[in-house]
């Protein structure tokens, strides 16, 4: 399976870098994944940054979002700055690595980033063999700030909408 992303609109020149840098400072947030009937389920989960697009997330094989991803695919991530009142959505699909090289790089960057002290992994997860990881592949990632003045409250907005094309 190969999974290719192309920018497909950004709203604004600086959308990128801006959404991009938020989601670097902001890296745990909730995970939402569909059961079999398709309600929604909801966890916390951290982040780590592949590239400007692409995030991966270990999780248990025992949980329900590891579960409920064997049956679907797509998932919605929100993290939430309440001091900024600014949030970020990443709406995609995810897929489980599988590659041995590729599983080997993300385990790198996350020890990267744990000795950083930059994130951190659950001990539920680092202290077992039975995790799996996976890629979030976005279609849409939106930020909105709002912020309150004289008239109310006014909301700002970026977003940045991908072409996915998933090849089996």
């Amino acid at each position: 399976m190969s999974t290719t992303t192309a920018v497909k609109h950004i709203s604004s020149p600086d959308a990128e870098a801006i959404i991009t840098s938020y989601i670097n400072n902001h890296p745990q947030g909730v995970l939402t994944t569909l059961d079999k009937t398709g309600a929604p389920q909801s966890s916390v989960v951290n982040l780590f940054e592949l590239d400007n697009y692409h995030r991966a997330f270990m999780t248990k094989k025992t949980t329900r979002k590891y579960k409920n991803l064997q049956n679907n695919k797509d998932v919605s991530f929100l993290t939430y700055d309440p001091f900024s009142r600014t949030e970020v959505e990443i709406e995609g699909v995810v897929y489980g690595v599988i590659d041995k090289s590729q599983e080997e790089e993300i385990i790198q960057i996350i020890a990267d980033d744990a000795r950083k002290g930059r994130r951190h992994i659950s001990p539920y997860v680092r202290d077992t063999d039975d995790y799996a990881l996976f890629i979030i592949y976005p279609r849409k990632i939106h930020m909105v700030t709002y912020w309150a003045h004289d008239k109310g409250i006014e909301a700002y907005h970026e977003s940045i909408e991908f072409s996915l094309q998933i090849k089996s």
